[in-house]
C-alpha cells in the first residue's frame, strides 16, 4: 500500500494547505490478491464545488458500490457560509472524514444536511467575520448557538429510547454538530505528537509506538482536561512513562489510573485551592480521602454484585503506587512526606471473597431457552456465541480471532489463538466438528470479502466499512444483542426473572461445564489459560456445592447399610442419621472417598485399608501373590474387569498426587502396572492359570 504524505499546512500557510490537499484526492484500488494500492487523484471537485453531488462521488472507485446502493432522495449537499475560509474549513472535514471512512455516504448525504444547513445560517447571521472556527470560544459559541436553535423552534433535545437499558434524554444531531465540526477541524489541524496533546488517540500510539489495546472495544481516548494545568503535563508524563515500559501496563489499566487520580485530584484541591502541587501532602488529607472514598463506594456503587471493598481498595492502589513512583522518579509534584507515612497497609479494606453463587455462570435452566431461541438471535452472534461456549475463550479473544485459527492435528480440530490478558502465545483449545465446521465457513466468507484495506489483520468477526472498518465487533454489541433476544423472548432464571446475560458469563459456564464432565483442575486451567489455579478452584467449590446438592437428593430418596450378616437393610435420614452425621459422611466422601470396582472406598485415601495396595485374590497368603485357584480369561467379562481396574486406579493415582499422599500413589501405581500386564496378557488372546504345581496335583489326584 502506498503511503501518501501528510501536507505540513504551517510552512505554506493554514488556508492554503488545506486548499493543496482538496485539490487531489486518493483513489484506492483493490486487487486480486487483496492487496490495496492508492492512487493520488489530480482533481480539485471537492475545492471548487461548493455543491458536492453523490453520483459524482460515486465516480470515485472506493465508493462505488456504495453510491450504487444509496436510495435515498437527496443527492446534494451544499456549503453556503459567508466567508470563503469558513467554506473551506468545513468542506475539509467533509472531505477527511469521507475519505477516512468516518462518515458513510449515506450519513452525508441524507443525515447531515440539516444539521449543515442550521450551523451555516447561524454563523452567517452571528459571526460574518470570522476568518476561521478555531478562532471561536466553542463553549461560549455552543451556549449561543443551543439557544438560537430554542428561539427557531429547533429541537435540541430528543429521548432516546432503548431496549434493555432505560431511556435517556440526549443532544439531538442539530445540536450536537457545530462542536462536532469544531473539534474534528482542531484534531486534523493538530500536528503535535499524540503525547504533547490534552486527549490521546490509542490507535496513533499503537501505530507509532506499539501501544497495545483491545480492538473489540471503543473506548480509544485518554482525556486530561479534567486535570488543573498545574499538574497536567507530569500526570501525562507519568501515564506515558508507564504505557511506554510495557510492563503489565495496558491502555485498560491506563484508563482506570486516570479515573482513580483524576478523582484524588479534584478532591484534594478542593480542599486546598491554593496548591499547585503535592508537597505539602500528609497523613490527614489521605484521612479525609479515604472518608470520601467510602461515602461515594457506599452511594454511588449499587450495581447488582458490587464490591464497594474492591474498589475502594483499587482506588488506593492506584494511588499508592503513583507517589510511590513520582517520589521515586523526583517529580517537581511529589509530596515531601514519604508514600510509607502518608498510605498505611491497613487502610486498603481486604476485599470480600465472591460467594459461590456470585460465580457469574448460565444456568443449564436459561441456556436450553436461549438456544431454543438462537435462530433469533442477531445472525453475526450466533457464532460469537457457539464459539464462547465451547472453547471457555474471553470474548475479547473469541472476537479477535483471525483467519489462520483453525488447525487440524491428528484428525482432531482446535483453535489456536494468543490470550492477550495473561500473555499466552499459542494457546489451544481442542473443539468438535460441529464448531470446525462453522469457523470453516466464516473463514472462507471472510477470504471472499476481505483485503488489505477493508480487513488487514484477518479478523473473522470484522467490520467492513464504516468508523470499525477493519476492526472487530464491539464486546458490548455482542450482550446487547444477547440481552434483547431475552426480552423479546422472555429468558428467565428459575424464579421467573428476566435472565441479564453477560459475554464473560460463558467463560464461567465453560470451567463449571468441565469439572461436571470430570476434567480435573489443572487441566480446565491449562485450557482456560487461567494465570493461577486459584480461580479454576472457585468452579470446583461451586461443583462441590452441586455435587452436595446431588448427595443429600439421593440421601432422601432413601440410604442403605450392610448389617452385621452382611445384609442390606434400610436407614432413615434425619432419624437413624441426624443431620451432623450426614455432614460428617459428606465430608468423608468428599475428601476420602476413592473408586474401586466395588464403590467408593472411605478408607484407602487415608491409608486405612488392609487391601488397599492390592485387590485380595492377587495378593494372597502370606507371600502376598496371586491365589493358586486364580484363572484369567475364561469368562468373556474378564477384559472388562481389567480395564475398568485401570481406569478406577489411575484416578485414584491422580486423586493422590493432588491431595499429596505420593505414598499411596506409589502402591496404586504398583498395582497398575500389575493390571497392565495382566490386560495385555488377555489381549493377546491367553488365558492366565493359578501356579503349575497346583495344577498338576489336582490333575494327580483326579487320575489316581
Amino acid at each position: 500500500m502506498k503511503h501518501i504524505k501528510n501536507f505540513h499546512t504551517e510552512e505554506i500557510g493554514f488556508h492554503e494547505g488545506l486548499q493543496k490537499e482538496l485539490s487531489t484526492y486518493p483513489e484506492k484500488i483493490v486487487h486480486e490478491d487483496g492487496s490495496v494500492s492508492i492512487e493520488q487523484v489530480k482533481n480539485p471537485y471537492f475545492l471548487v464545488n461548493d455543491k458536492w453531488n453523490v453520483d459524482v462521488i460515486g465516480e470515485v472507485k472506493q465508493f462505488k458500490e456504495v453510491v450504487a446502493n444509496y436510495f435515498y432522495k437527496n443527492k446534494n449537499i451544499y456549503f453556503r457560509f459567508t466567508n470563503p475560509t469558513i467554506n473551506l474549513e468545513v468542506k475539509y472535514v467533509y472531505y477527511k472524514q469521507l475519505f477516512n471512512d468516518l462518515w458513510t455516504i449515506s450519513s452525508v448525504f441524507s443525515a447531515h444536511p440539516t444539521p449543515l444547513k442550521k450551523i451555516t445560517e447561524f454563523l452567517n447571521i452571528k459571526y460574518p467575520k470570522l476568518s476561521s472556527l478555531l478562532d471561536l470560544d466553542i463553549d461560549k459559541v455552543e451556549r449561543e448557538y443551543l439557544f438560537w436553535l430554542n428561539e427557531k423552534g429547533v429541537a435540541t433535545q430528543k429521548l432516546r429510547q432503548r431496549i434493555i437499558q432505560k431511556d435517556g434524554i440526549e443532544k439531538t444531531i442539530v445540536a450536537r454538530f457545530l462542536r462536532q465540526i469544531y473539534n474534528l477541524l482542531f484534531q486534523y489541524m493538530d500536528n503535535r505528537d499524540e503525547f504533547e496533546k490534552d486527549k490521546w488517540d490509542v490507535r496513533i500510539l499503537h501505530d507509532k509506538y506499539g501501544v497495545e489495546y483491545s480492538k473489540s472495544k471503543g473506548q480509544y481516548y485518554l482525556i486530561y482536561l479534567k486535570f488543573d494545568r498545574c499538574i497536567r503535563e507530569q500526570i501525562k508524563k507519568y501515564i506515558k512513562q508507564r504505557l511506554l515500559s510495557r510492563n503489565r501496563f495496558s491502555w485498560s489499566t491506563a484508563q482506570r489510573y486516570l479515573h482513580a487520580l483524576s478523582m484524588f485530584f479534584s478532591f484534594i484541591f478542593s480542599l486546598e485551592p491554593t496548591w499547585k502541587d503535592l508537597k505539602a501532602l500528609n497523613r490527614t488529607h489521605i484521612v479525609k480521602y479515604l472518608e470520601y472514598l467510602y461515602e461515594y463506594a457506599k452511594n454511588i456503587i449499587k450495581q447488582k454484585n458490587s464490591h464497594p471493598e474492591s474498589y475502594i481498595n483499587s482506588s488506593l492502589s492506584i494511588l499508592c503506587k503513583f507517589l510511590e513512583d513520582i517520589q521515586r522518579y523526583d517529580y517537581e509534584m511529589a509530596p515531601e512526606t514519604h508514600v510509607r507515612l502518608l498510605i498505611f497497609p491497613e487502610d486498603k479494606p481486604k476485599p470480600r471473597k465472591k460467594s459461590v453463587d456470585q460465580i457469574d455462570y448460565i444456568p443449564d435452566y436459561v441456556l436450553e431457552q436461549l438456544f431454543t431461541h438462537i435462530v433469533d438471535l442477531h445472525k453475526e452472534v450466533v457464532p460469537v456465541v457457539w464459539i464462547a461456549f465451547k472453547t471457555g475463550l474471553r470474548i475479547s479473544d473469541v472476537l479477535e480471532l483471525t483467519s489462520d485459527c483453525l488447525i487440524k492435528l491428528n484428525g482432531q480440530y482446535s483453535i489456536e489463538t494468543d490470550i492477550e490478558k495473561t500473555f499466552v502465545k499459542g494457546h489451544r483449545i481442542p473443539i468438535d466438528d460441529d464448531l470446525a465446521g462453522i469457523l470453516a465457513v466464516l473463514i472462507d466468507k471472510l477470504k471472499k470479502l476481505s483485503n488489505q484495506d477493508n480487513n488487514p489483520e484477518g479478523y473473522i468477526f470484522v467490520r467492513y466499512r464504516g468508523q470499525r472498518k477493519g476492526k472487530p465487533f464491539i464486546q458490548g454489541w455482542v450482550q446487547d444483542q444477547l440481552n434483547i433476544l431475552a426480552k423479546r423472548k422472555n429468558i428467565t432464571d428459575e424464579n421467573g426473572n428476566l435472565f441479564h446475560f453477560k459475554t464473560h458469563q460463558f467463560r464461567h459456564t465453560y470451567g463449571v461445564k468441565m469439572l461436571n464432565g470430570g476434567a480435573d483442575i489443572l487441566t480446565v486451567q491449562e485450557l482456560l489459560a487461567h494465570a493461577s489455579p486459584e480461580m479454576t478452584l472457585r468452579y470446583a467449590k461451586l461443583l462441590d456445592d452441586t455435587k452436595r446438592k446431588a448427595f443429600e437428593s439421593v440421601i432422601k430418596q432413601g440410604v442403605f447399610s450392610f448389617d452385621l450378616n452382611g445384609e442390606v437393610q434400610e436407614i432413615k435420614a434425619g432419624e437413624n442419621i441426624p443431620i451432623d452425621i450426614l455432614d460428617a459422611l459428606w465430608q468423608d466422601h468428599k475428601l476420602n472417598a476413592m473408586d474401586n470396582p466395588y464403590g467408593t472406598c472411605h478408607a484407602r485415601l487415608n491409608g486405612n485399608c488392609p487391601h488397599m495396595e492390592a485387590p485380595p485374590c492377587l495378593t494372597c497368603g502370606d507371600n502376598q501373590t496371586p491365589c493358586k485357584d486364580l484363572a484369567v480369561g475364561f469368562s468373556e467379562l474378564d477384559t472388562q474387569k481389567y480395564e475398568l481396574h485401570i481406569k478406577t486406579t489411575t484416578k485414584a493415582i491422580e486423586i493422590a498426587k493432588q491431595r499429596g499422599r505420593e505414598d499411596i500413589a506409589e502402591k496404586n501405581e504398583k498395582n497398575l502396572q500389575r493390571y497392565q500386564n495382566i490386560l495385555n496378557t488377555l489381549q493377546e488372546g491367553n488365558i492366565i492359570f493359578g501356579r503349575q504345581d497346583r495344577m498338576k496335583r489336582k490333575l494327580g489326584v483326579q487320575n489316581g
